[in-house]
């Protein structure tokens, strides 16, 4: 075999032709090994309709090498990078994800081609409110990957329920500049283009920062919620409140499930979900009634 194959798929069907083998019988082989892979997952690896991602299958590979008469390695390294592999979950759609007939406007008019190429590494959300039991600011880190070469932008949406006040301003802190800026004011929604110093090539990192800064009086809101449209490898949220007015009760919420959350020594409620589903989490929280 040649020391390099395009694709796994490519080196599988080679060393099982060259071999001479059935799938059958390799399962039998890998079998007298206590090693258990079906003939069907092996065809789905042949033809290149999925590739070996659980543990087990993992494990298996080196088994595999041996019976194949391949040296070890040999179909390991053809495997592409675990950051580089495409979603489980099926992805959402924009308008399934916001179907809020002001967001999907305001998505509408920014260009978000680059969306699903851009792979979520983590979030990190700060939601600061004031005395007032209004909002003051949001700071929002994000680390993203690139799966092809490209992407040069973010698009980034935020809502507000309470739309008697003026909706946020978008202000770029870190590795990102400000483009184009779409607004619902009767909806509540604000979103905006972040753009990328250069465009990304496949595999690159890019973290960027930025602020959400409500005018005073800010928007007095009892929840924040973040609408998850790809895996994540961790998604943190943060909602620091005044000394001065603090909540009567704080819960967490994920996809209908809520838990209940006590304050921090900094009046700080927080929120940590590693290797998260697409879905939506988020942190709502009470007022006391006085």
């Amino acid at each position: 075999m040649p020391d390099r194959l395009d694709s796994f798929a490519d080196a599988l069907r080679l060393a099982i032709d060259a071999r001479g083998l059935s799938l059958e019988r390799i399962t039998d082989h890998l079998a007298g090994r206590g090693v258990s892979v079906s003939a069907a997952s092996l065809s789905y690896w042949r033809s290149g309709r999925s590739v070996p991602g659980r543990k087990s299958s993992l494990a298996a590979l080196p088994h595999l090498e041996a019976v194949l008469g391949l040296c070890p390695g040999a179909l390991t390294r053809t495997l592409p990078d675990t950051r580089e592999r495409v979603p489980r979950h099926a992805v959402r759609g924009l308008e399934t994800l916001w179907p809020e007939q002001p967001h999907a406007a305001v998505l509408g008019r920014l260009d978000t081609s680059w969306d699903t190429h851009l792979a979520r590494v983590s979030v990190h959300d700060v939601l600061r409110i004031g005395p007032d039991r209004r909002q003051v600011s949001l700071t929002v880190r994000q680390a993203m990957r690139a799966r092809v070469d490209g992407p040069d932008r973010r698009v980034v949406m935020h809502a507000q329920d309470d739309t008697d006040v003026a909706l946020p301003r978008i202000r770029p802190v870190r590795g990102c500049s400000l483009g184009a800026v779409e607004h619902d004011r009767s909806g509540g929604v604000v979103g905006a283009e972040l753009l990328f110093f250069r465009p990304l090539r496949r595999g690159e990192t890019v973290i960027v920062t930025y602020d959400v800064v409500s005018a005073s009086p800010g928007p007095q809101e009892c929840e924040y919620t973040r609408r998850l449209r790809l895996p994540m490898r961790e998604y943190l949220l943060e909602v620091e409140f005044d000394p001065r007015a603090l909540p009567a009760g704080v819960v967490s919420f994920a996809d209908g499930l809520e838990q209940p959350i006590a304050l921090d020594d900094d009046h700080r409620a927080h929120l940590v979900h590693s290797d998260t589903a697409p879905g939506t989490t988020g942190i709502r929280w009470t007022w006391p009634a006085s």
